[in-house]
């Protein structure tokens, strides 16, 4: 962005990305007609995790355009120039809301899935050799629930004898399921959601439900019927790349 413009002022930089993001916002929004800047950031912040985690952000960024524009003639003219890091600030937020990261393909991977009547003994050969703690389980094409590494321990806390852990071999995962009280701890989201949106998602989890949010499960549309895409989990989140500004 730098190199491209670096013929242009900062007051120019600034205005080009503005105008972008209030587009973008503007579409976000369906907005008919000028509404204010504000008005779309409190629109936009409902529908995206970019605008939710930057609103306060925009809504300076806004006081500034207005502080830096002579309104009182037309046309408009500029009585001020912005800081650099003003500048970047506004176009990295603008072309983080034109091609924004997108769960699917960033997300995208074969996730391991189990049926409901498969062995407990196939999911702990998977954490012994993987380390995973998130399993989609399955009913045919059906998801019936998530299970994690703290449902199978409490499994295991019930069925402690004498010191001694009692493990059949024919222990399905459908008997894990029911120590899995937390039906709560998965979504589902669409692949076109954005990286900021699942962040989102884990953040609120607990403020809605007061569960933790063990996982993000990704299809086409967001539906539990659809084939599962990828998933997003804890851990992944905190390796994200956001933007730091």
């Amino acid at each position: 962005m730098e190199e491209k413009n670096n013929h242009l002022s900062n007051s120019e930089r600034f205005l080009s990305a503005f105008n972008t993001v209030t587009r973008e916002l503007e579409k976000l929004v369906q907005g008919r007609g000028h509404l204010p800047f504000y008005r779309l950031v409190d629109m936009g912040k409902k529908k995206n995790g970019l605008i939710m985690t930057y609103q306060n952000d925009l809504k300076e960024l806004s006081e500034l355009r207005n502080a830096i524009i002579h309104h009182a003639d037309y046309p408009e003219y500029v009585i001020a120039e912005p800081h650099l890091s003003v500048v970047d600030k506004i176009e990295k937020l603008a072309g983080e809301l034109t091609k924004p990261k997108t769960l699917i393909p960033y997300f995208s991977r074969k996730v391991q899935t189990y049926q409901k009547d498969d062995s407990l003994k196939s999911v702990l050969l998977t954490i012994k050799h993987s380390g995973y703690s998130q399993f989609p389980i399955y009913e045919n094409n059906h998801f019936v629930g998530l299970i994690t590494d703290r449902g199978i321990a409490k499994w295991f806390a019930n069925h402690i004898n004498d010191d001694q852990v009692s493990l059949k071999f024919d222990t399905t995962l459908n008997e894990v399921l029911s120590f899995e009280k937390n039906r709560r701890n998965y979504v589902f989201m669409s692949q076109d959601q954005t990286i900021y949106d699942v962040r989102e998602k884990f953040h609120q989890h607990y403020d809605q439900f007061a569960i933790r949010l063990d996982a993000v499960l990704i299809t086409e549309n967001g539906y539990p019927n659809e084939r599962l895409l990828g998933i997003v989990t804890p851990f992944d989140i905190a390796q994200l790349p956001f933007m730091k500004i």
